[in-house]
């Protein structure tokens, strides 16, 4: 299992490196724009500040894609077919990309935390806002967990559906138009949504810079348990199912 989980970091650093720098960009644009945009002298407190980091998580809909791409991009290939010679237990190799892809966005995440940390410090310190405080650590430990399991999703979510585009449609419009339409229509759902708890997790608040939900979100433990139990259902069933139906 080692042995297949350092093959897949292999070549997921040779083929998504392109959209991993997109996501850590991503998440600087967000954080200057919540600064600069958002922030004023009287919205500026502490959670406001923490809203600020926490935007280290911004970039989770490349990460989802890149979970996707980790998965899809080997049935698109029919690489998979090689794979499974090499390791017939399917369950294995399926397992391997799941966790893969999880330390993959663990390490962006924790890239994002170190790029957009100095970015909001050093934008902060132009503002009459305090620069840092103490829940800030929580914060960007929060928005690395969510990052990694948005990951973890993204490649649950390509191995439910195996056709690339077919998915990365899908979880699109999923998290930009379903789960809005849901939030414009009974707002307290948003609190439940994927991304309303992955906004729970990193410590995000609704009276920080911007909301999600007009109702409060959920407690962070309770935000971190949902999340994980998303991507951990998302990825038993793709274990299951992929153990069960043609590689073709």
């Amino acid at each position: 299992m080692i042995n297949l989980v350092r093959a897949e970091l292999q070549r997921l650093t040779r083929s998504t490196w392109l959209l991993a720098a997109i996501s850590v960009v991503a998440c600087i644009g967000w954080a200057i724009v919540q600064v600069v945009v958002f922030m004023t002298p009287e919205t500026a407190n502490e959670r406001s500040v923490n809203a600020a980091y926490s935007m280290a998580q911004q970039g989770y809909m490349f990460v989802m894609i890149i979970g996707i791409i980790v998965v899809t991009s080997e049935y698109r290939h029919r690489t998979i077919t090689w794979a499974l010679l090499v390791t017939p237990r399917r369950g294995h190799v399926i397992t391997a990309k799941l966790l893969a892809s999880s330390l993959i966005g663990f390490v962006l995440g924790v890239a994002a935390a170190a790029v957009t940390t100095p970015a909001v410090a050093i934008l902060l310190s132009g503002y009459e806002y305090p620069v840092w405080t103490p829940d800030v650590p929580g914060v960007l430990l929060g928005s690395i967990v969510s990052v990694a399991l948005w990951c973890l999703l993204g490649a649950a979510v390509g191995a439910l559906i195996r056709n690339m585009v077919a998915a990365i449609t899908i979880a699109f419009v999923w998290v930009f138009y379903i789960e809005w339409a849901l939030v414009m229509m009974v707002p307290d759902v948003g609190r439940w949504t994927p991304t309303g708890v992955a906004k729970a997790v990193s410590g995000w608040t609704r009276d920080g810079l911007s909301s999600f939900a007009t109702g409060d979100l959920l407690p962070v433990w309770a935000g971190g348990l949902l999340m994980i139990g998303y991507a951990v259902t998302a990825a038993v069933a793709a274990r299951l199912i992929s153990v069960r139906r043609d590689v073709t």
